[in-house]
């Protein structure tokens, strides 16, 4: 059963600029919510709140959509969360670097739309047939601001009226292709190469400071936030994947500085940049510009994970954090192969995080013969190539 263009928290409107339309939209904070069309009335089930990686898009599938290859997050995504006894809110939401239009930087977006989704939930469980003590985080690219909402500090504040006054926290978070750090600073000093390290073209000096160029070309964004930073022992299970391994192929704790794609003023820096260091990393072949950072780049989980460590966890903590990567390739085929199977079992890393509770009303709501009964340890990945 589905329910589309509903507002979660206040509804707040925005706008924000569509690269597919190539102008600026309005948008909402909406939702889309799916659950098992025979649950009985009054029962109640875990909920997955899922942020899309084009996060103005609340629709995981059309009117006319069927769960094949037209529609790839009904069936991997959708239809394994509700036959494991699972709601899915899909939610429309900002982002504290991406959500910009065309005529201007926003420097002060909040980064707290998930969070506010979650707590009003809560507020309204009862209503929704959700059970408000199990609720998950599911993201994807620009959607893993999940990961940041999750190991942020609670929003809750016990003497705030109406749905302000719920938790923000949630039971677990599963994040694809994450960017763990929003921050200027950071960014530039844990990722970044500070000069060239190859000869670069005539346009630009022979040593180029890629440091100074970000201090001037990257927008200052006020707090956009930091699961790097964020992150300790009492936050929740994380479990990230990425469709490429690492650069350094022996040692997934080292963080391998990149350049920086470079672009003229006024230019998008990720879409319209151009990366100088092409021969700088030859780990993965066949792929241009991988001496360059991205917003996908691995090094990202290798960082979170390095930050985990060093909080020195119990084993007990260490079993229940999981950061994987694809393959060493450049090929499209292998790339392609890997980000099909990004949700390879994601129900499996939520349902250890379920309480007792919240388990039972899970298996009640499970779809017959459908349903995957199953734990971490189902979760090996990637998949074997073709």
């Amino acid at each position: 059963m589905r329910a589309a263009n509903l507002c979660y928290a206040d509804g707040t409107h925005w706008r924000e600029y569509n690269y597919l339309a190539k102008k600026d939209d309005d948008y909402f904070q909406a939702f889309e919510f799916y659950r098992n069309k025979d649950w009985n009335p009054g029962q109640k089930v875990p909920l997955i709140i899922w942020s899309h990686p084009t996060g103005p898009s609340q629709v995981l599938m059309r009117d006319s959509c069927a769960a094949d290859a037209s529609c790839p997050y009904a069936n991997r995504l959708l239809q394994p969360a509700i036959q494991s006894g699972y709601a899915l809110m899909s939610i429309q939401f900002r982002h504290p670097r991406a959500s910009q239009t065309s005529t201007g930087v926003q420097l002060d977006i909040p980064n707290t739309d998930i969070a506010n989704a979650v707590q009003w939930v809560r507020a309204h469980a009862d209503d929704m047939g959700v059970d408000k003590d199990n609720i998950f985080l599911a993201g994807q690219s620009r959607g893993t601001l999940a990961l940041l909402t999750a190991f942020m500090n609670d929003l809750g504040n016990p003497t705030a009226p109406d749905w302000h006054s719920q938790s923000s926290r949630v039971n677990a978070v599963f994040a694809v292709q994450a960017q763990t750090t929003y921050e200027h600073d950071e960014l530039r000093d844990l990722f970044i190469e500070p000069t060239t390290t190859t000869p670069i073209p005539p346009d630009y000096p022979p040593v180029f400071d890629y440091h100074a160029y970000l201090d001037g070309a990257d927008p200052h964004f006020v707090n956009p936030g930091s699961a790097l930073h964020e992150l300790d022992l009492n936050d929740p299970p994380f479990w990230l994947r990425y469709e490429r391994q690492p650069i350094y192929e022996a040692d997934n704790a080292t963080i391998k500085l990149l350049g920086s794609r470079v672009a003229d003023p006024g230019q998008d820096v990720m879409k319209d940049g151009i990366c100088y260091e092409k021969n700088f990393v030859k780990r993965y072949p066949q792929m241009d510009g991988t001496g360059c950072l991205d917003v996908h780049n691995p090094d990202f989980g290798v960082a979170l994970m390095n930050s985990f460590i060093a909080l020195n966890p119990k084993d007990v903590q260490k079993k229940k954090v999981k950061v994987q990567y694809g393959y060493y390739t450049g090929l499209t085929k292998d790339l392609d192969f890997v980000s099909d199977h990004f949700f390879d079992n994601y129900t499996c890393f939520f349902i250890p995080n379920t309480t007792a509770a919240g388990e039972a009303l899970r298996q009640q709501a499970m779809v017959p013969g459908k349903a995957i009964n199953c734990g971490i340890a189902d979760m090996a990945w990637p998949p074997a190539k073709p």
